[in-house]
């Protein structure tokens, strides 16, 4: 499998401060279509910058978008 990468913009003010300081580009190492923390339908992404990840609801997130990034630019 091709590794997946993804860019991560800020749309709340919590998403603006957590993007600016944590980066882009980020891996995706798992997609799932639910999550246990959580009622909101998925589909859900794991996502990995420098050892550190977080889990992101592709269409209903109120902190963050996600744009999919080509692997062979980075």
């Amino acid at each position: 499998m091709q590794q997946q990468i993804v860019k991560v913009t800020g749309i709340s003010n919590f998403g603006r401060r957590w993007s600016n300081k944590m980066g882009n580009p980020w891996n995706v190492r798992r997609v799932a279509d639910h999550v246990l923390f959580s009622t909101r339908p998925g589909p859900w992404i794991l996502i990995e910058r420098n050892h550190f990840q977080r889990w992101v609801n592709l269409h209903a997130d109120q902190n963050f978008l996600i744009k999919w990034s080509d692997p062979q630019t980075h």
